[in-house]
């Protein structure tokens, strides 16, 4: 009770007296100003907030203004502030109640120095204890309600018709008693009136302002615009003419400057690019006369085989036919992809060539899975590896070069491996074979192979492409694809069949 007391200088300064009432019957107490002695008439044990202070068991108990004719005397009005005191065993000993005056509250409302809010307070019991506006804290009473916090609006009189004051209130848990905090709403708006009053005069003197200062720039602006516009009109009929340029050394000059720095780049490009598409015009005539000799060198081809046939000399025909056969794909470089059936048909026709050419050096075996042959794969990208593999693995060699050519589907029938291995000694530097700076050695190979590789990675990611591999004495050329089918789509017969002439 002495801390609380101490806490709040306010309250200290009010208390008019106290009262202790023992367990064993004894009333003592002390009073502040005026008589002390105790009036035996009076027994406030029969009260009903000595009850409360009971039944709280040491909690602490606040009325609201209660009249206190304990002493002798006049009465006075107080708020009681009373609680339960236990021995160490939280024995009964007796309970002490604090008469404070109610001049604290007003004491506490004029502290907050504002003097625009009006305060009510009102006790657990629903009966006034202050009020700043008595006719208001009437009001404030007819209407309250069970809630222990919201907000409220009502007018100071029934008669206004304007919700003239707006506030909040909140009950306490601890003394049960309710503040009701409001204002008057024409004065609390009057502040925001004038920001709003200043902040209207500020935007429309901005407004005016901006006004004038966008006539005085749309001046400055509009002949050199004008300028420029009657400038694009006339670009877009094709006349690259500059304009003439104001000597004006702000943005506006130095965007007449650029826009004539740009026509002028424009008129060259254009010229440029009239230039190049002459040149291109004379390179397609050109590329299309030098086809005829391609499809003048297969008419001849075929009048020689046709002649070979008549002659019975058939080998001589198998191998211009396959001449003839690698001539039209080499011609089908450019083609997107074609199946692996064909590549692998193409490549038999090559094979058969080579054996012409290294008789008796190399045997050929085949091992092509039937479920991968519709896979799509660049034109001529088989024939490279194989005469690699010809060529570097019978050197020094004195038995015949093995060789297979091979065809799966891995990693769940997504990806196409093609192998092309021989049982050579294998190139020395097999492991630079695909190097992009590397000197020496034979160049022309690793060109092949390389470009096998570029063809590989330039169609489907760097992912795939080729490696070189060296297991158990064979020298493997691995090319790995995704597979894809071909899209089927109608090609253009400008290259004759093997098996005709024009």
């Amino acid at each position: 009770m002495a801390r609380m007391m101490s806490a709040y200088p306010s309250i200290n300064s009010s208390i008019q007296g106290l009262m202790i009432y023992g367990m064993n019957g004894s009333t003592n107490g002390y009073r502040i100003n005026g008589s002390f002695r105790l009036n035996p008439a009076v027994d406030m044990r029969q009260d009903s907030w000595y009850g409360d202070v009971m039944k709280k068991k040491g909690g602490f108990v606040i009325t609201g203004v209660e009249k206190i004719n304990q002493f002798e005397g006049k009465p006075f009005s107080a708020v009681i502030g009373s609680r339960l005191i236990m021995d160490d065993n939280y024995a009964p000993l007796a309970i002490i109640a604090i008469f404070i005056s109610p001049d604290f509250i007003p004491k506490l409302v004029r502290s907050l120095d504002l003097p625009t809010v009006q305060v009510t307070v009102v006790d657990r019991n629903g009966q006034l204890v202050y009020a700043s506006d008595e006719e208001l804290a009437s009001r404030q009473l007819a209407a309250s309600s069970d809630r222990d916090k919201g907000i409220w609006e009502m007018n100071r009189s029934p008669v206004s018709g304007d919700a003239a004051y707006s506030g909040v209130y909140e009950k306490s848990a601890y003394s049960g008693w309710t503040v009701y905090l409001g204002v008057n709403r024409n004065e609390m708006l009057k502040g925001s009136r004038s920001i709003r009053n200043f902040t209207l005069g500020i935007v429309v003197a901005l407004v005016f302002g901006a006004a004038g200062l966008s006539w005085l720039l749309a001046r400055s602006l509009s002949q050199p615009v004008y300028r420029m516009i009657r400038s694009m009109r006339a670009v877009e009929k094709g006349d690259f003419t500059i304009p003439a340029v104001m000597e004006r050394k702000d943005e506006i000059g130095r965007l007449e400057s650029s826009y004539g720095r740009m026509i002028f780049r424009i008129g060259e490009l254009l010229h440029s690019v009239e230039e190049k598409e002459r040149q291109k015009r004379h390179a397609e005539l050109y590329a299309l006369k030098a086809r005829i000799q391609p499809h003048f060198l297969y008419n001849t081809l075929n009048s020689i085989r046709m002649l070979a046939i008549l002659q019975q000399s058939t080998q001589i025909a198998k191998l211009i036919q396959a001449l003839n056969k690698l001539l039209q794909a080499n011609m089908k470089l450019d083609s997107e992809l074609v199946t692996l059936e064909e590549e692998i048909r193409l490549l038999r026709e090559y094979a058969f060539l080579m054996d012409l050419r290294y008789t008796n050096v190399f045997e050929l075996q085949w091992r092509i899975d039937q479920k991968g042959i519709d896979a799509a794969v660049p034109p001529m990208l088989l024939q490279p590896i194989l005469e690699n593999a010809i060529f570097h693995g019978a050197k020094g060699l004195d038995r015949k070069l093995n060789v297979v050519v091979s065809a799966t589907l891995e990693a769940g029938g997504r990806t196409l491996v093609i192998d092309i291995a021989d049982d050579g000694a294998g190139p020395a530097d097999m492991y630079r074979l695909l190097a992009d700076h590397e000197e020496g050695g034979d160049r022309s190979a690793r060109i092949g192979l390389r470009n096998v590789r570029d063809r590989i990675q330039l169609r489907f990611g760097p992912a795939y492409g080729l490696t070189v591999l060296r297991q158990e004495g064979w020298t493997i050329m691995r090319m790995t694809m995704p597979y894809k089918k071909v899209k089927k789509e109608e090609e253009e017969d400008d290259v004759e069949s093997s098996g005709g002439g024009r």
